[in-house]
């Protein structure tokens, strides 16, 4: 076993001496990036990097595991839940993205990159594919600039030709503005079909919701009203949340250990990091850089802008209790009972061999979690609307990677019958696993086609 540091973002002791490190390439390779720009300003993974960089080097990949690496990174506790922590997820996304970054502004020649395939946290030292961009070269046609005229072309001949043109001009001129439009429309022609059939699933869908001409607005979860929930052991309805009548309560700062009160819950509005890292990644999307997209808290959030926007909403009910508009045209319904403290999903129509309702539960050392993204038309018709929703944090996460893998959705979107240039409404059931506190792995359970 290699001995850990117990301070946060310490590598584990290297059983190989200073000669053995500074004859492999990989450590040099690791060093030079920690060293970076890139890296510079971000301590913390500069840590995460150095702290698996170290132990798959060591050959001690087996180590590499987000309950590992919340604990030695990030401080967490030996006993914490990494289905119910999602710091490492969240950092490991940052993680790839800077090592991006570096490998291609920073050290764009480098034979030897460094990077953590989806699905898990082992570092992959591995050769560039480096191509030569050196054009091969061509002789220049006959008649440009640098070609000679042969001798035997007549100075008769050259004037001969000068007086046709000079003769005919105007159908010289139609005839090159006719060959250049077609050559134009053939290039142009050929750019679109090839754009167009190379059309990923997820363009298809995000064109949908990045729409020109309609703002989107993205509301994110409310924690705050997770911690009330949490204190109170009940649910918020929408119509007391939007009212702030659920606050209300005179014996609210003895109701539970934390003794928080409900000024204490009216001043103070929290959004998860979870959320905050699916806003970004959505805000980069090619779609969304033509599109006009705004953020808005969900406590502050109206109908009117529900019916005037594209929306995207994150959470379950019991984070976000506008998905409660949706419910009656969603087959899946998320929630969570603060009694037991379990998320479930309700399957309101079950099909031959699906369950009734899918709860949050541990089996052999596998936690299952559950999320649903459903995909479908605004309140009263107008617009889009995509609802990321799970059980717990977990299952948003799930939903949240699901349109973002290209290989896992493009099969869906083939089941649902989606085309290159067109996305059917829908809500996915997805179940996520987790074990010993390894990367979540997500699958499809069952999926409804949402009629308009």
């Amino acid at each position: 076993m290699v001995e850990i540091n117990p301070s946060p973002g310490q590598a584990p002791h290297s059983t190989k001496n200073s000669s053995q490190r500074g004859a492999d390439r990989r450590f040099a390779l690791m060093h030079a990036v920690l060293e970076s720009r890139s890296f510079a300003k971000s301590t913390r993974l500069a840590q995460f990097l150095k702290f698996i960089c170290t132990l798959a080097i060591e050959e001690k990949t087996g180590e590499i595991n987000e309950q590992q690496i919340g604990i030695h990174v990030f401080a967490r506790s030996p006993a914490y839940s990494a289905s119910d922590d999602s710091i490492v997820r969240s950092q490991a996304r940052l993680l790839r993205q800077h090592l991006e970054e570096y490998f291609d502004h920073e050290a764009p020649s480098t034979p030897l990159i460094i990077t953590i395939p989806k699905g898990g946290y082992v570092p992959v030292f591995e050769p560039r594919n480096l191509h030569s961009t050196t054009p091969s070269g061509e002789s220049a046609p006959a008649g440009e600039a640098g070609s000679v005229l042969p001798s035997s072309v007549s100075a008769n001949a050259k004037e001969s030709s000068r007086v046709t043109f000079w003769h005919y001009p105007k159908l010289y001129l139609a005839a090159a503005f006719a060959v250049g439009a077609l050559v134009l429309l053939v290039v142009v022609a050929h750019f679109w079909l090839v754009n167009w059939h190379n059309r990923s699933a997820s363009d298809v869908l995000w064109a949908r919701i990045f729409e020109e001409g309609r703002p989107v607005v993205i509301v994110p979860s409310d924690d705050a009203l997770v911690l009330f929930e949490e204190e109170t052991k009940a649910s918020v309805p929408l119509d007391a949340y939007l009212s702030g009548s659920y606050m209300d309560k005179t014996n609210l700062s003895n109701s539970g250990p934390s003794s928080r009160t409900s000024d204490w819950f009216a001043a103070h509005q929290y959004t998860s990091t979870a959320d905050l890292n699916l806003v970004l990644r959505l805000g980069r999307l090619t779609a969304a850089r033509t599109a006009t997209v705004e953020t808005r808290n969900a406590r502050v959030l109206r109908i009117d802008d529900l019916k005037s926007h594209n929306v995207i909403l994150i959470g379950g009910m019991a984070a976000n209790p506008w998905i409660g508009l949706y419910m009656n045209r969603l087959n899946f319904e998320v929630n969570y009972d603060w009694k037991t403290s379990e998320g479930y999903v309700l399957n309101k129509h079950p099909a031959t061999g699906e369950a009734s309702i899918y709860h949050d539960k541990v089996i052999d050392g596998t936690r299952y979690n559950y999320g649903v993204l459903a995909f479908l038309p605004g309140i009263q018709g107008e617009g889009e609307s995509l609802l990321f929703e799970g059980t717990g944090m977990a299952g948003t996460e799930s939903a949240s990677d699901f349109p973002f893998d290209a290989t896992e959705f493009s099969a869906f979107a083939q089941q649902i019958g989606a085309t290159s240039h067109w996305m059917p409404h829908f809500e996915a059931l997805l179940e996520t696993t987790s074990v010993g506190g390894n990367a979540p792995e997500v699958h499809v359970i069952t999926y409804h086609r949402i009629q308009p």
